[in-house]
């Protein structure tokens, strides 16, 4: 197949055709990565504007801007009863495009100002619930203390982290679990105390190590005492000069460590990265407890599912969706929760049998909002999806000028960064105007102590510039807390410009066809060196693997058996 958007090439597998034939939708016409991107220019996650809720005009933190063409309300009178989504109800008409009828709906429809579900004391956090003293966190649950950060899950006092799991008090860390007092690190798994560490299983204590498993007191692999080890700790956390120069020896540590080809754990028959106990699952990422599932990523508990993002708590045979918590048998929408059998429809909760619906609560047989009998809505039904499949709408997403943020608000610049021009040439909107300012720093950068011990307490009472991007920033009572915790320099980034920083040390969403790196007995990368004992004796290993580390890349990437037989 090629993509109508981007011209490459795509493969619709056996299994792929199975499914399709299940939910009874024609075959895709974009490729994998066009409709992931489609999706998440539906999620605004981190752009936050102040504003004036549209019911109560209290002022509130938003992901719109003022001036939007529909209703902003703040969480508190969104899911009041002083409103109800069916009075914006209107009939269909077959006349008019089904698409500039939604947009018809979504202009008048309220929508929330921040999705923040039962959370304490943590308004200035997104797609998030049941958190307590939380300040910009993203797609985070059943969190406490926690600051910056994107898909941190059941943690307390973590800061600058990301995808990051039960774990507590690490700084600037990715891609960890049940972690503790792990700083600066990535890929650990049950470790502590542990500073610029990569690949570490149950290990503690331990210092710019690759690759170690249940080791302790230990500094670039090599066993220490403990005064070392500590005498070690201090003289890195003294400075930012001195973190910068351990973040220069770790980056070189890890191109000469041996990875596996994808970080997947406890998986059957599964291909993609970031996996985690997962069973016949295509092309994904980030997802855990996925079973007959594709392109599915930040997910949790997907059951035949396919192409979702950020899907939660056993979603079921459903496709094209972004941001669904416990559906059924459901397509093409977003922010779909508790419900079943749902087209097309953004926002719904607790909502069954729909079509075009926007903000519904506990409501069935709902066409454009307007409710119906049973049988008139399956009749209507019935209708819409044969006029949307003559029109080939049908099977596909939304498109993206139908998303009620701009291009530069969205959660696809991630992934997919685009250029202002490159956006007006695809016909989608960019934002004029973005929630930061620059140029009204109280402190500039040169100007900000490069020690916590020379930083005094008023730092708080400054604005500072982001030596990156230039855009201003402040330092917050609790944050300076937590960095004396840590005994870390303030930073000298912008929390967004930190954060996209630590997305670059997690790979790409692509899959590429590679064999194994490892060269047998003429291998002179490994730190290990136990050729010996690999199953394909002294020669080149010949297993074929499917990577998201591109042949480009430096990295020495081991199939599993020649990587855990180097580890081990």
């Amino acid at each position: 197949m090629q993509c109508i958007q981007c011209k490459q090439s795509f493969t619709i597998s056996e299994k792929d055709v199975a499914f399709y034939q299940k939910v009874n939708v024609p075959h895709p016409t974009h490729c994998p990565d066009c409709r992931q991107q489609r999706r998440l220019a539906f999620r605004n996650e981190r752009t936050l504007y102040t504003r004036t809720c549209d019911l109560c005009k209290k002022g509130i933190v938003s992901i719109y801007p003022e001036k939007t063409p529909f209703p902003v309300y703040c969480p508190t009178c969104w899911w009041s009863d002083s409103w109800e989504a069916t009075q914006y109800g209107i009939d269909y008409n077959p006349g008019v495009p089904f698409f500039d009828q939604f947009k018809e709906l979504q202009s008048n429809v309220p929508r929330i100002s921040i999705l923040s579900i039962t959370s304490e004391n943590s308004d200035y956090t997104n797609n998030a619930a049941d958190n307590k003293n939380c300040y910009l966190l993203f797609a985070a649950e059943n969190c406490e203390d926690c600051y910056y950060g994107r898909l941190v899950q059941t943690c307390k006092t973590v800061v600058d982290c990301d995808n990051i799991y039960d774990s507590e008090k690490c700084y600037g860390s990715v891609d960890c679990r049940n972690c503790y007092s792990t700083l600066f690190s990535e890929r650990c798994l049950g470790s502590n105390d542990v500073l610029f560490g990569y690949n570490l299983s149950g290990c503690s204590n331990c210092i710019l190590c690759t690759n170690l498993r249940n080791k302790e007191y230990h500094i670039e692999n090599k066993s220490v005492s403990k005064e070392e080890f500590e005498a070690k700790k201090k003289e890195i956390l003294s400075s930012r000069e001195s973190l910068r120069a351990a973040q220069n020896t770790f980056d070189e540590l890890k191109k000469r460590a041996c990875v596996k080809f994808a970080e997947v754990i406890k998986c059957e028959n599964s291909s993609g990265d970031y996996l985690f106990n997962c069973h016949d699952t295509t092309r994904s990422f980030d997802a855990t407890n996925a079973k007959d599932c594709a392109y599915v990523n930040d997910a949790l508990d997907p059951v035949d599912f396919y192409d979702g993002n950020n899907i939660y708590y056993k979603p079921e045979l459903c496709y094209e969706i972004m941001g669904t918590i416990q559906c059924y048998n459901s397509m093409f929408n977003t922010y779909v929760f508790y419900g079943s059998n749902l087209l097309y429809s953004d926002s719904c909760h607790n909502t069954n049998d729909v079509i075009g619906c926007i903000g519904l609560r506990k409501k069935q047989y709902c066409i454009l909002n307007k409710e119906y009998s049973q049988e008139e809505f399956e009749k209507l039904k019935n209708d819409i999806v044969e006029r949307l499949r003559q029109e080939k709408i049908y099977g596909e997403f939304f498109p993206v000028s139908l998303s009620p943020f701009a291009y530069n608000e969205v959660h696809a610049m991630t992934y997919y960064p685009l250029t202002r021009e490159q956006v007006e040439a695809k016909g989608w909107r960019w934002a004029d105007v973005v929630p930061y300012t620059v140029g009204i720093e109280t402190l500039k950068p040169e100007n900000v102590p490069p020690s916590l011990a020379q930083t005094h307490d008023d730092i708080t009472k400054e604005v500072l510039a982001c030596t990156h991007c230039g855009r201003n920033y402040r330092i917050t009572g609790q944050e300076l807390s937590l960095y004396k915790m840590f005994n870390l320099p303030i930073p000298l980034l912008a929390p967004e410009c930190r954060l996209l920083e630590r997305q670059t040390k997690r790979n790409p969403r692509k899959l590429y066809s590679r064999k194994c790196t490892c060269a047998g007995k003429t291998s002179e990368n490994s730190l290990y060196a136990n050729i010996a004992s690999h199953s394909h004796g002294e020669a080149h290993c010949e297993a074929g693997i499917e990577t998201a580390y591109a042949p480009e890349r430096p990295e020495i990437v081991y199939c599993e058996d020649c990587y855990l037989t180097e580890i081990t």
